[in-house]
C-alpha cells in the first residue's frame, strides 16, 4: 500500500496525489489518502488559508481517510488526531519525506509499504503514466448556466487564459514571505508576446481579486473577467474553464500550473512567472515543463 499526507489546496493536493499515484501503479498497492492534516488546521482565516480535500471533483482512484473529529469547534481534538495519525503512520510504514523543492529522481524508487509527505511540484514524478492523470483528473462535474456561456465562449474564440492570484498571498504573512509578489508588468509581457504569436487572440481573466485586474490591467485586446466562481465551493470551476483555453499565462500557484498543464491543445503556449519564490535562492527549475515559457 502506498499513503499519501494531503496537505494544502486543490493544486498541492493534486501533485500529491499524482506521484502517489504513480507509485501504487509502480508497485501494484492499493492508494491511500490521509487527510487528517487537512481537518487539523485552525480554523481562522488570519492565521492560515482554509483547507480541506477538494479531490473529490476528479474521477481519482484511491481510498480516502478522514478524522473522526471534522467539526471545526473540534479543532483541539482534530489536531489531536492528526497528531496521533501521522505517528502512528511515521512508525509503521517506510517514510519518504521530501527534503527538497527540485526534483529528486530517487523518490521514484519507493516501494510498497510508503508513507509520503510533501509537495512533489514536479510532471516528472508522474510524466510516466500522463495518460491516466488527465484521464482522472476530467472533472465530473458538468458546468452549468453562466458558466456554459463561458465554456462556449472560450472553444468558440482563439482564448487565452490569465490567472491572478492575489488573495491569501498579500494577506498571511508567511505566504508574503514564501512566495514572489507577481508585478503586473508580467502580465502585459505575456499578453503581447501571446498577441505577436497568434491571430484574434481574446483573453479571459480569473482572480481571486478580480476589481484589481480590472484596474490594472490594461490592453487593447477584447478581455473577459469571470468573477462568478469565486467561492470555496466553485472554485474549481476556474481550474476547469483555463484548461478549456487554448493557450495560458499562469501565476505562481499550483491551481494555476494545473489550469495550463490540463490544457490538452497540442499547439498550446503556456507562459509563467520567471520566479516563483520570494526567496532566490530556492531553484524552481522543475515545476516548469519544458516547453512553457518563461518571463
Amino acid at each position: 500500500m502506498i499513503k499519501a499526507a494531503l496537505s494544502g489546496g486543490l493544486g498541492n493536493q493534486m501533485f500529491q496525489y499524482a506521484f502517489a499515484r504513480n507509485l501504487s501503479i509502480k508497485n501494484n498497492a492499493k492508494l491511500y489518502l490521509n487527510t487528517s492534516y487537512l481537518q487539523s488546521k485552525l480554523p481562522i482565516k488570519s492565521l492560515a488559508t482554509s483547507m480541506q480535500y477538494e479531490l473529490d471533483i476528479f474521477n481519482i482512484q484511491a481510498e480516502i481517510s478522514q478524522n473522526i473529529f471534522q467539526s471545526k469547534f473540534l479543532y483541539p481534538l482534530a489536531k489531536a488526531e492528526y497528531l496521533l495519525r501521522d505517528t502512528w503512520n511515521k512508525n509503521q510504514w517506510n517514510v519518504l519525506q521530501e527534503t527538497s523543492f527540485n526534483f529528486q529522481p530517487e523518490y521514484l524508487s519507493a516501494k510498497d509499504n510508503t508513507y509520503i509527505k510533501g509537495n512533489f511540484q514536479s510532471e516528472k514524478y508522474f510524466i510516466e503514466i500522463e495518460k491516466i492523470i488527465r484521464q482522472e483528473f476530467q472533472f465530473k462535474p458538468t458546468l452549468k448556466e453562466e458558466n456554459l456561456v463561458w465554456k462556449q465562449q472560450i472553444e468558440n474564440s482563439n482564448a487565452v487564459s490569465i490567472h491572478v492570484r492575489r488573495g491569501d498571498y498579500i494577506s498571511l504573512k508567511q505566504n508574503v514571505h514564501k512566495f514572489a509578489q507577481i508585478p503586473i508588468v508580467y502580465f502585459q509581457k505575456a499578453i503581447n508576446h501571446i498577441a505577436s504569436k497568434i491571430e484574434n487572440p481574446v483573453f479571459f481573466v480569473f482572480s481571486d481579486d478580480i476589481d484589481w485586474v480590472k484596474r490594472e490591467l490594461k490592453t487593447e485586446f477584447p478581455v473577459h473577467f469571470i468573477s462568478n466562481n469565486n467561492t470555496k465551493q466553485t472554485s474549481y470551476i476556474d481550474m476547469q474553464l483555463m484548461s478549456l483555453c487554448k493557450h495560458n499565462i499562469i501565476c505562481n500557484s499550483t491551481f494555476s500550473w494545473w489550469g495550463a498543464w490540463l490544457n490538452s491543445h497540442p499547439d498550446k503556449m503556456v507562459i509563467a512567472p520567471q520566479q516563483w519564490f520570494a526567496d532566490n535562492s530556492i531553484n524552481s527549475k522543475d515545476i516548469y515543463p519544458l516547453k512553457w515559457i518563461k518571463l
